[in-house]
């Protein structure tokens, strides 16, 4: 982990100049600000496909809470406008609460607030969205882009899904440097949640309903999979790829073949999601509850209220880790008997406008919250049933 209350300063010019691993692609052009060469392999994805949108479902999570990354809307745009009014907040200064987190639960203070989560080595890599990088074991922030949201590791690097700049980076976490830089296209593409299925990166596009493939050696995309509307996360399971989306209240399930995309239950605001014992389960955000769907034919199996503002899912076996924005809050839910067997408080924090997130650094959960600016550092003995 980085070390407690100090990040390193950011290397001046942002990265090394080279070399730079050129992928297959039609172009090699100048790429906009943010500490990068000006002559980057550039890897154009295909155009979207046209998505069928369900519009009532779509409507009603975005009028309950309004979209969790709103600050990010407009990131993508060439309009100095748009982007001025849509400029993520800077988050809450930590403010003391008096709130003593669980004991054995270590918390690292950082100077941004983190989003993503991914694990190299059991070091974990965070997000840093308004320092427009990621933050590595050696707390030296790794300068990716405009607003970059997720990351996920490969044996090939980290990829990182830059929202702002309608693009993927490769991190080499040997070097600490971007290797490879990859633009969605077309313009105003939003790349936002990433998972790694053993043999290819799965890349969200929220802008355009879809998903695409990545093969995370040369940063080729594949032939975009419609999703449902405003997809936001997705997970990558034994019986297939998920996807989350937000404001269709609907689930996306990818067998390799053929996509299938229906309404969750009585989840209206799919988000995190992860695969366990043959059930998918489902953060809903705005709903307040996990619900847990058949893997294969995506019917609602069982639903478990009162999760507050859950988030992320995080998949142990035959346990599954939930994290709800307030608090942080950590929920344990054994995927065998379909039952919450262990909640745990980290924090005072309030909801946030980004999301929380956590992932697995050997027996060890790893939780962010942005407004608090903080990584929690949870043993596993403390979620255990």
């Amino acid at each position: 982990m980085c070390p407690r209350g100090h990040i390193a300063p950011v290397r001046e010019g942002g990265f090394p100049a080279g070399p730079w691993v050129a992928a297959p692609g039609p172009s090699v052009g100048t790429m906009a600000s943010g500490g990068l060469p000006t002559r980057v392999p550039i890897v154009t994805a295909p155009s979207p496909d046209t998505p069928t949108v369900v519009a009532m479902r779509r409507l009603l999570p975005a009028l309950l809470l309004g979209l969790s990354l709103s600050w990010a809307a407009g990131c993508g745009s060439d309009d100095p406008a748009a982007q001025d009014t849509t400029a993520p907040p800077e988050p809450s200064a930590q403010t003391p609460t008096g709130f003593e987190p669980p004991d054995g639960v270590e918390v690292v203070d950082l100077e941004d607030g983190p989003v993503g989560l991914t694990t190299v080595d059991g070091h974990v890599w965070a997000v840093l969205p308004s320092a427009d990088g990621v933050i590595g074991p050696e707390g030296e922030v790794v300068r990716v882009g405009r607003t970059p949201l997720r990351a996920v590791t490969t044996p090939e690097g980290i990829w990182v899904s830059v929202f702002g700049d309608s693009a993927l980076a490769r991190i080499d976490p040997a070097t600490g440097s971007v290797d490879l830089r990859v633009r969605v296209m077309p313009a105003g593409s939003e790349p936002e949640g990433l998972a790694y299925d053993g043999e290819q990166v799965w890349v969200v596009d929220q802008a355009h309903d879809r998903m695409l493939p990545l093969d995370p050696a040369t940063g080729q995309l594949g032939r975009p999979v419609a999703v449902g509307g405003e997809p936001r996360l997705v997970a990558a399971g034994e019986s297939g790829v998920y996807v989350g989306n937000f404001n269709e209240g609907s689930v996306t399930r990818y067998d390799g073949t053929d996509a299938r995309t229906r309404n969750a239950g009585s989840c209206l605001s799919p988000q995190g999601l992860a695969e366990a014992a043959g059930v998918v389960w489902v953060a809903c955000t705005v709903d307040g509850q996990v619900v847990g769907l058949d893997a294969e034919t995506l019917k609602p199996v069982v639903e478990l209220p009162g999760l507050d503002y859950a988030d992320m899912v995080v998949p142990d076996g035959d346990l599954v880790y939930v994290v709800g924005q307030e608090g942080p809050t950590v929920w344990t839910i054994d995927a065998s008997s379909r039952e919450v067997v262990n909640e745990l408080v980290l924090d005072s924090a309030p909801t946030t406008t980004a999301n929380a997130a956590a992932t697995l650094a050997g027996r060890t959960l790893v939780v962010s919250h942005p407004e608090t600016r903080r990584l929690y550092e949870v043993p596993l003995g403390l979620l255990a049933p």
